[in-house]
């Protein structure tokens, strides 16, 4: 087995189409279909089930696919270590909403001064995704206030986040300036769209025996800052994401009986990630964002 069938394989794989992977490869078919062959009888194994003239992938090929990328994933990492660093580096990052619109540009615009060449691919998506990315070997790392918990992935504390109940200044709560957990279960809440991962203030409820009324789902920060705005709702938030609206008086913070609340970010990558020095620094960039980051 070599990288060459590697190669191959992955292009079968993501294609599902013998003839398309020859193209993308420059490769003539029979000698992607051999290639194919050669893995099967070296590991004893289907890794593609042909059924009227159409291709799948098998579950052990599923599970060679992971590998496969990995391998290749790490044999160009090698390449770039071991070439000149700073002609040419690719980082990929991922990061959730909140962290996304809080923190990243100010972590590029570090990184940047560091690596002006590099070629950074940020992904802002839900924790459900960004898991399987980080799995699939697809980022290098994750920013993130939650994820699903897995044997193959490692959870680094990187910086504490404040949660702050807001409010319409048209709401009741915001001429007591205080709410009870009776009276927010009592409320319409704005909250954040279902997931694997429930958000810290659900969580915190139900703790005390509680459920939220939540009649708004919404997958991104402005959405629900404008459902708190006109009064459709109350919400528990990020204090970075709502700062600006603190300010001009257009939300309120009350304060929560049992606050308050904080949650920790988290980087998180593969076990077996190997770090270049790019990534090294990028990981002590976002350590150092206590310190580094505006008032």
């Amino acid at each position: 087995m070599t990288l060459r069938h590697l190669r191959i394989f992955v292009a079968v794989a993501e294609s599902l189409n013998m003839h398309a992977a020859a193209k993308q490869l420059y490769i003539a078919q029979p000698a992607i279909s051999q290639a194919i062959s050669e893995l099967e009888n070296h590991y004893n194994v289907r890794l593609f089930e042909r059924l009227s003239k159409k291709i799948y992938i098998t579950p052990a090929g599923s599970q060679f696919l992971f590998y496969a990328k990995h391998i290749l994933s790490l044999f160009s990492e090698l390449e770039q270590q071991m070439n000149d660093t700073t002609a040419y580096t690719e980082v990929k990052i991922g990061a959730t909403i909140t962290i996304g619109t809080c923190l990243m540009n100010h972590i590029l615009h570090e990184f940047q001064s560091y690596y002006p060449q590099a070629e950074v691919r940020v992904s802002i998506n839900t924790p459900d995704y960004l898991g399987p990315s980080l799995a699939r070997n697809e980022l290098d790392i994750a920013l993130v206030e939650s994820l699903p918990t897995s044997p193959d992935l490692i959870f680094e504390p990187f910086l504490d986040d404040e949660m702050v109940l807001v409010v319409s200044p048209d709401h009741k709560f915001a001429k007591t300036g205080y709410a009870t957990l009776d009276e927010i279960s009592a409320e319409n809440y704005i909250a954040r769209e279902p997931s694997s991962t429930p958000e810290l203030f659900t969580n915190f409820m139900e703790i005390h025996n509680h459920i939220l009324k939540s009649t708004w789902f919404c997958n991104n920060s402005e959405t629900t800052k404008l459902a708190v705005i006109y009064n459709y709702g109350i919400t528990v938030i990020s204090r970075r994401i709502v700062e600006q609206e603190l300010k001009d008086g257009s939300l309120v913070e009350v304060a929560l009986e049992g606050g308050p609340l904080s949650r920790k970010f988290y980087m998180v990558y593969h076990k077996n990630k190997f770090f270049t020095n790019a990534l090294l620094d990028l990981k002590e960039i976002c350590r150092d964002l206590e310190v580094t980051l505006p008032g």
